[in-house]
């Protein structure tokens, strides 16, 4: 039997081939991907046109396409989230070698980042238990430090109907160590149903699922 967050990544993955998108939209995925990797933010349809020189109506339908599909989530006309990415504040920032951040949507994502643009990361996540610092360094495909050593994820069992991005990704997070993740889901007895991954089998599912999200 398939483990939670590899049905998870299984569903992610399956809804961009389940939404049967010509070239030309997933052109337009792949270049909302680049910019929020870029900007921390996702393109507007404007910048997106004018990127691949498409006329801004067949933008829009897709943007709307890939709304329906569950590949990204839009408010208000503005893209807030495209998996791995979120344009608002998460528990899970991204460093990038020169400086620059965004955030991801979860754990999973965070360290799926590096996979999905072959470039070397920073995560700066936050315990849910005790709110301190998560440092997580990820180069050349692996994890070269991580503080606290004793960290792990979490991924809780959630429903998962609907938009992946509301009802699991908020419940799969990294702790500062399995002794703090315990005494969390005492008090949080709704959410203690789930999986205990240690950061390198977090760090594997991250590559199943994002290392060809552009290619």
């Amino acid at each position: 039997m398939k483990r939670l967050m590899e049905q998870i990544g299984e569903v992610v993955k399956g809804r961009i081939g389940e939404a049967e998108l010509s070239h030309i939209e997933n052109e337009i995925r792949k270049c909302i991907l680049r910019g929020f990797a870029r900007e921390g933010r996702a393109p507007a349809p404007e910048e997106i046109a004018a990127e691949l020189a498409l006329p801004i109506d067949t933008v829009s339908k897709t943007i709307e396409k890939l709304g329906n599909a569950d590949i990204l989530l839009s408010k208000g006309g503005q893209i807030i989230s495209v998996y791995p990415f979120s344009a608002v504040e998460t528990r899970h920032r991204v460093i990038f070698e020169d400086g620059h951040e965004v955030y991801a949507l979860c754990a999973t994502d965070a360290l799926g980042i590096h996979f999905m643009l072959g470039e070397d990361i920073t995560i700066l996540s936050r315990c849910p238990e005790c709110e301190d610092e998560i440092k997580i360094a990820v180069m050349e495909g692996r994890i070269t430090s991580a503080t606290p050593e004793g960290a792990v994820e979490f991924v809780g069992d959630r429903e998962r109907c609907g938009c992946t991005a509301k009802t699991m990704c908020p419940f799969i997070n990294f702790f500062c160590s399995q002794e703090h993740l315990e005494a969390w889901r005492l008090k949080n007895l709704e959410y203690r149903d789930g999986e205990i991954y240690s950061l390198n089998e977090a760090l594997e599912h991250g590559r199943a699922i994002f290392g060809d999200f552009v290619k």
